[in-house]
């Protein structure tokens, strides 16, 4: 049994050795898809993005100016109101009490005034032909402006009478929004120091922003040049909210620096008639400065990092839609959005959005794909019909082989460049040997 096995398994071994050795065939590899954007030019500008907060035009404490017991209040917490309304009142009855009594004095000292007239008046002949001796006659006249001094004086009282007693009106002093009640009706509120409410205008408001001091001078050229104003955009500092923005105008650059913060305070105005900012309110405010010059835009996931700095891969159109690529380096810009301004690309450049590293090892001939994997065509268009699908993987992939085979064909081609250490070889036997010439001589 054993010599039936071995003797077909001897004709095997001798049949397979001696079988001509087969060549390999050469691998093929289809292009790498790749996603693709399109870099943008577009008028950038140069920008500050920085925090602000946001300010009432009018802020007031309302505060009564005379003590007193409050007996009537007239607005509603968050109420809108005009300037001159009645906000609340305090007892007027000792204020009027002490009108009348002002009043009072000013007619008793007019009366004292007008009898020292007419005594002067009596007295002036009898003075002139020497019946009333000149001192007297002094003493009257200087009584009469005595009287006068306490008719102003009487005067002065009534007035402040009548504003202590017209100050029992509180009056909202500007338009705008109340808070809250911080004194109700029976409370007896003291002249100066009790705070009844408070008034923001929120219609008007203004916006308060730091730049950094070294910016500080730039933005001081690009308002020069404006007539001496800039726009700033004023946003939401929450990034859901970003779209909520409106145009600010300023024109107030506060005299000194932030010594802590090495910061400068600028101060806009902005309208805000539909209460889309209020005051207290942090906001993201951008400021933008000079245009800039051949600046184009791209994804800012586009770009990557190597030892040389920031780069993209570039495609370049070869033939039946596959594309080469190439990685090119490029300087970055700010970012606006989720773009990034950046430098050393062109306006239509195809840039790589998406791609395989590990599949580019085959070759930097890649396809355009879209993102959810479909193939694009040479023609710019989605491919649904899976017969044209074939076709195109089978067409790009003989592209892509034919291009590699080409650039393998001049690899081998071109001239060797000898190792470094071959050099070093070469370059001590040319030193041994002009030693040794030098030694014979």
């Amino acid at each position: 049994m054993k010599k039936y096995i071995i003797l077909p398994l001897l004709a095997t071994v001798l049949f397979c050795g001696c079988k001509k050795k087969e060549q390999p065939k050469q691998t093929s590899f289809p292009p790498t898809p790749a996603e693709f954007v399109s870099a943008k030019k577009a008028d950038l500008h140069a920008y500050i993005s920085t925090m602000g907060t946001i300010a009432s035009e009018h802020s007031v404490n309302i505060v009564p100016q005379v003590s007193g017991q409050i007996v009537a209040i007239n607005f509603k917490q968050g109420q809108n109101v005009k300037k001159g309304e009645i906000l609340a009142v305090i007892d007027k009855r000792p204020f009027v009490a002490l009108v009348k009594q002002a009043e009072g004095n000013l007619r008793q000292a007019q009366a004292q005034l007008k009898i020292d007239q007419l005594s002067v008046e009596r007295n002036k002949k009898l003075a002139k032909d020497g019946y009333v001796d000149k001192q007297t006659f002094d003493s009257l006249v200087a009584k009469v402006e005595v009287d006068k001094g306490v008719v102003e004086t009487a005067q002065a009282n009534l007035e402040t009478a009548k504003i202590n007693l017209d100050w029992c009106d509180i009056k909202a002093p500007a338009d705008g929004k109340v808070g809250l009640y911080n004194i109700n009706v029976g409370n007896f509120v003291l002249a100066g120091s009790s705070v009844i409410t408070t008034i923001e205008n929120v219609e008007k408001l203004f916006v308060d922003f730091v730049v950094p001091s070294q910016r500080l001078h730039d933005v001081m050229n690009f308002m020069k040049a404006r007539g001496g104003k800039l726009v700033v955009e004023v946003s939401y500092i929450e990034d859901d909210f970003s779209s909520r923005a409106r145009k600010a105008e300023v024109e107030i650059v506060l005299n000194k620096i932030r010594y802590e913060s090495g910061t400068a305070v600028l101060r806009g105005k902005l309208e805000n008639s539909d209460y889309l900012f209020w005051p207290n309110q942090p906001v993201r405010v951008k400021v933008d400065l000079d245009k800039l010059e051949n600046a184009v835009l791209i994804p800012d996931m586009c770009i990557q990092l190597n030892a040389k700095g920031p780069y993209v891969y570039v495609g370049t159109p070869i033939k039946d839609g596959v594309y080469s690529v190439a990685m090119r380096q490029i300087q970055k810009g700010q970012l606006y959005g989720y773009d990034r301004a950046v430098f050393g690309l062109k306006d239509g450049d195809k840039v790589v959005l998406r791609v395989s590293q590990l599949r580019l090892q085959a070759g930097p001939f890649v396809y355009s794909a879209s993102a959810d994997g479909a193939i694009i065509g040479a023609d710019g268009k989605v491919i649904k019909d899976k017969n044209a699908m074939f076709m195109f993987m089978k067409t790009a992939t003989q592209v892509a082989d034919s291009l590699r085979a080409e650039a393998m064909k001049k690899l081998q081609n071109a001239p060797k460049k000898a190792s470094i250490k071959d050099e070093v070889k070469e370059a001590t036997e040319a030193s041994i040997q002009n030693t040794s010439k030098e030694v014979k001589k």
